[in-house]
């Protein structure tokens, strides 16, 4: 088994669930081991979380606590890194440069789960910054798949939401306007909806004659594939 190296805390409580998740799915396929890993729990001060999902600001003042996690799982013995969290998958490539062991990429992995699927159009479910810096946009536009955003109106409601999650203050009403924004995306003609915020998947809308495709769970499988190799 190789060992996974997760950079974590963004949010906590979507990293506790990614281990979880991959501690149990590797249990379906191998029952005679627990699957090694390390996490780093990144001490990011809330105000500069705060500023970059609610007003899609100072994703640069996150690099460095991403550089030196990745640095910290490598020295501690990590064969591959993965980050559950969208957002910062903006600075991969740097993440990749500074560490000589892989980095998975949740962008590529997703894309490469679309295309198995045959999805030629979504509707996109992510941080305002995301959005804004077209991270999946350019990537699945340029293979074919088209992508529709919300309104402005809604995507606001987003950044609240997700903020509200990733510090666990979530609630009915949270869940409540995430099936409105989801609602009105696929109003707009796409079948299915991609959760390109790895926090959503806390409170996963479900919605008759639609797929809800989640990069959390294509990040779980991604791991756990790597983790067996």
């Amino acid at each position: 088994m190789k060992t996974a190296g997760i950079i974590g805390g963004l949010g906590p409580e979507t990293t506790s669930k990614f281990y979880l998740e991959v501690i149990f799915s590797c249990f379906e396929k191998d029952r005679i081991n627990r699957p090694p890993m390390l996490i780093w729990n990144v001490p990011l001060p809330y105000q500069i979380e705060e500023e970059f999902i609610k007003n899609s600001q100072g994703e640069e003042k996150y690099l460095p606590y991403l550089l030196d996690a990745a640095k910290r799982l490598e020295k501690g013995g990590a064969d591959f890194i993965v980050i559950p969290c969208n957002s910062v998958h903006i600075f991969i490539n740097q993440i990749r440069e500074s560490v000589k062991v892989p980095v998975l990429s949740i962008v590529d992995e997703t894309l490469s789960r679309l295309n198995s699927n045959k999805v030629t159009e979504v509707g996109l479910l992510a941080t305002s910054s995301t959005i804004r810096k077209r991270l999946y946009e350019e990537v699945l536009t340029s293979n074919g798949i088209k992508v529709k955003s919300p309104v402005e109106e809604d995507q606001n409601q987003m950044g609240e939401i997700i903020n509200h999650l990733v510090h666990s203050r979530q609630d009915g009403e949270d869940r409540e306007k995430l099936l409105k924004i989801t609602k009105g995306l696929l109003d707009q003609g796409p079948k299915t909806i991609l959760l390109a915020c790895t926090d959503l998947q806390l409170i996963t809308p479900h919605i008759q004659n639609s797929e809800i495709i989640d990069t959390m769970e294509i990040l779980v499988q991604a791991t756990v594939r790597e983790i067996l190799k």
